[in-house]
């Protein structure tokens, strides 16, 4: 493993992370492949806290553009929140943190805090237009990572699959 590289983001998408894995041991790339899919629910759930913001924040400025209608954000939280149009991999979402993040919001509450939402209705619309635009931008972000780990996940999987394909033959 490349030495020198603290984060796991960081490790599991240095080049030297896949270098030699068609001789390494397969408990070596059982491993790696544990370390991207980690590193993988990390990076979904920080985008679900993410999509998570932009809808209420949508939800807001929808509201204002309406009119301010009679309900409240709080009294639509449940439609709002609602996953109808949310996509996902193939995979069963995690509600919760992946056990190995400590703090899961620490990077997405720096752009928009629980404090922010809670006063929603008190921002201007130029305030919401900017926590949308850096959500955003985060989001972008989140996610060319989470497709990049995806490709390394997908090719120590692959390479697995062609040690038991060759167990079998």
């Amino acid at each position: 493993m490349p030495s020198g590289k603290n984060r796991r983001i960081d490790r599991v998408l240095d080049p030297l992370f896949l270098e030699g894995i068609g001789d390494a041991p397969l408990a070596a790339l059982r491993e790696k492949r544990d370390e991207c899919a980690e590193e993988e629910a990390v990076l979904s759930y920080e985008r679900s806290l993410i999509h998570t913001r932009l809808r209420l924040l949508g939800a807001e400025k929808e509201r204002r553009a309406s009119g301010g209608s009679e309900r409240s954000l709080i009294d639509n939280l449940a439609q709002i929140l609602s996953d109808e149009n949310v996509t996902h991999r193939g995979s069963f979402p995690s509600l919760e943190a992946p056990p190995i993040y400590d703090n899961p919001r620490r990077g997405i509450e720096k752009l928009i805090s629980n404090d922010t939402l809670a006063r929603l209705p008190e921002l201007s619309e130029e305030e919401i237009a900017e926590a949308i635009g850096a959500l955003e931008e985060a989001e972008k972000e989140v996610s060319e990572s989470r497709k990049a780990v995806h490709a390394v996940l997908d090719r120590l999987i692959e390479e697995i699959g062609r040690r038991k394909a060759g167990a079998d033959a």
